[in-house]
């Protein structure tokens, strides 16, 4: 069957799922992902698979947002995909939601930019060496809190292109072919920038 695989993106206000097979790419959006995250994740996968005729078993591979983000969304999307690895014995890849604005936009210097909680911003430098090829990190993702931004995107601005928005499930379809094409699978472990507990304060 190729390439299936599924995409589960649970670090946003909403649930953005996507289901990549035979060469036709399925997207959807439900709301709430931050207060029910499992029934909708179950919901989601149902929904694709079926409508595609797919059962789990079908599945190349599942891709999880690793965030950032809040720490409650970061963390049943992970496991969600986890279990799904253990049962359908698929491949599980955690990408960033900031390397998979990187892979979905185009330029050589790109520094992806994702709005949080209070108004911080996650953000995270990327370069190209030529414009068909992947983008690299050449910095770690960080975050600043809503007050410092408009000295720090100054500061990004000077050297590199800003990427203002939602990551979305064609972004980490792009990602994810990129690693699946290598043979790569990248560290499955959860991009936390702030202490658990830290939205509480």
């Amino acid at each position: 069957m190729g390439q299936t695989i599924i995409i589960l993106d649970t670090v946003g206000e909403n649930l953005k799922a996507g289901l990549f097979y035979r060469g036709v790419f399925k997207t959807l959006r439900l709301s709430g992902a931050d207060n029910s995250g499992e029934t909708l994740l179950f919901k989601a996968l149902d929904r694709l698979l079926l409508g595609a005729k797919l059962k789990l078993s079908d599945l190349k591979a599942v891709v999880v947002s690793s965030g950032p983000g809040r720490f409650t969304g970061i963390r049943i999307g992970m496991t969600f995909a986890a279990v799904i690895e253990a049962q359908a014995r698929v491949s599980a890849l955690a990408i960033s939601s900031l390397e998979a604005l990187a892979f979905g936009a185009e330029g050589k210097t790109l520094c992806p930019v994702l709005s949080g909680y209070r108004g911080e911003r996650y953000y995270q430098a990327f370069r190209r060496k030529a414009l068909d090829l992947p983008p690299k990190a050449v910095a770690a993702p960080s975050w600043v809190p809503e007050e410092n931004w408009a000295r720090k995107k100054a500061e990004l601005k000077a050297d590199f292109e800003l990427i203002e928005r939602e990551a979305e499930p064609a972004d980490f379809l792009k990602a994810a072919l990129f690693y699946l094409g290598q043979n790569q699978i990248p560290k499955f472990e959860p991009l936390y920038l702030k202490a658990a507990g830290y939205e509480r304060k």
